[in-house]
């Protein structure tokens, strides 16, 4: 009955998607059973290796929550967009290289960072300013401002593409003429056609999860109490596939914002895909079930499913997943506070002896991250596929 209401659905909403052309593969469904014994993340064959970067602490470089990170070649970029609103760069022994601090009014200031990206053909740093519809565009060491450019939308979140790129509306109808969530761009980002029609009951409101991904040439998209994925290619936004969560689905889905709401203070119901990413072996589904995270995974070689629990890293180190913080076609981000890294480099508390298990893992650490202080800036952890 299950994959029955699936295949129907996923027909209704080709029909009312209006897509020029059918991808392939639009009927797949997969499915993922929370009845079974969830396996460990770490024996999945999708994490490879994992890199502790702790940040460096001083006066002028106390980051509290982080929003985004992202590496490239041989820097760690890391974003606060509330309330500091600032860009944090570091090499990958956690040396800060440059901090980025313009919030104001001024030509080269932002009212409102919302996003940082990095530009790969042109190897730049840009940061998103939504407010002032205005985009900041740094050399990537972050230390020269190139130039800053009026965007032709309030955009949120910003995506580059190969030949141009995608900026996400985040519900707001700036036109209520063409109230869309996604707009392509040229590479002088002149708009070259829309997506996805922003749903009323959403008007101005999101849900924090992270609604846009890449692989390859594809982006794909992602919407609360929606469970398509989006896939748009070219001029063409159609449903890629669908994903039902058995016991842990909603009972109906591409709800109101009030209804969702209603339905996140229920631990019964998985209410969003808190962010989807393709890699060459996996589709990662990163989902909220019970109170706690937890990746579902599909492998592309064998077609199999299977929900997986974040469990502490017992490889070169001893630490706990991590708090998540985003997902690459290339790696899983997390970070590591400074208190839960000391408890681990003393090996343990009154309560646990991690040493006593796993005492070359600690002592490695102890030898790498002696510096580590309990007020010291939280430690980032990369995950490589």
């Amino acid at each position: 009955m299950e994959k029955l209401s699936c295949m129907v659905m996923i027909a209704i909403i080709i029909l009312l998607s209006g897509c020029r052309t059918k991808p392939s593969g639009v009927s797949r469904c997969i499915h993922f059973d929370f009845t079974q014994e969830m396996k460990d993340v770490h024996t999945m064959g999708l994490l490879k290796d994992c890199t502790i970067v702790p940040l460096e602490t001083n006066d002028s470089v106390l980051i509290g929550e982080i929003d985004k990170v992202i590496f490239y070649e041989t820097r760690l970029y890391v974003a606060t967009f509330s309330p500091e609103q600032a860009v944090y760069i570091f090499n990958l022994q956690g040396k800060l290289l440059h901090k980025i601090s313009r919030k104001g009014r001024g030509a080269e200031e932002y009212l409102q960072l919302s996003d940082m990206f990095i530009d790969s053909r042109n190897r730049t740093l840009n940061l998103l300013s939504r407010i002032d519809e205005k985009l900041l565009v740094f050399d990537v060491d972050g230390y020269r401002l190139v130039k800053t450019i009026r965007l032709p939308k309030a955009f949120v979140k910003m995506v580059s593409l190969e030949n141009g790129y995608i900026g996400y509306m985040g519900n707001y109808s700036q036109d209520k003429n063409q109230p869309y969530n996604l707009w392509a761009m040229n590479s002088r980002y002149e708009i070259e056609s829309q997506y996805m029609k922003i749903d009323s009951r959403w008007e101005s409101k999101m849900a924090s999860i992270h609604s846009l991904s890449t692989y390859q040439d594809s982006l794909y998209y992602i919407a609360p109490t929606d469970f398509n994925i989006y896939r748009c290619q070219g001029k063409d936004m159609c449903v890629d596939h669908t994903v039902r969560f058995g016991k842990f689905h909603l009972p109906a889905e591409q709800l109101s914002y009030d209804e969702y709401k209603e339905y996140t203070r229920n631990p019964d119901y998985i209410t969003t895909i808190e962010k989807f990413q393709e890699t060459p072996d996996f589709y990662i589904y990163w989902v909220l079930a019970a109170g706690q995270n937890r990746l579902c995974l599909y492998n592309k070689n064998n077609r199999e499913s299977q929900v997986c629990e974040l469990t502490a890293y017992t490889g070169k180190y001893f630490i706990s997943f991590g708090r998540m913080i985003d997902i690459t076609s290339d790696y899983i981000i997390t970070s590591v506070s400074a208190s839960d890294m000391c408890t681990y480099l003393k090996g343990g508390n009154e309560y646990v002896n991690f040493e006593e298990k796993y005492p070359k893992q600690i002592q490695r650490m102890r030898e790498e991250f002696s510096g580590i202080q309990e007020d010291s800036n939280p430690c980032i952890v990369i995950y490589s596929f």
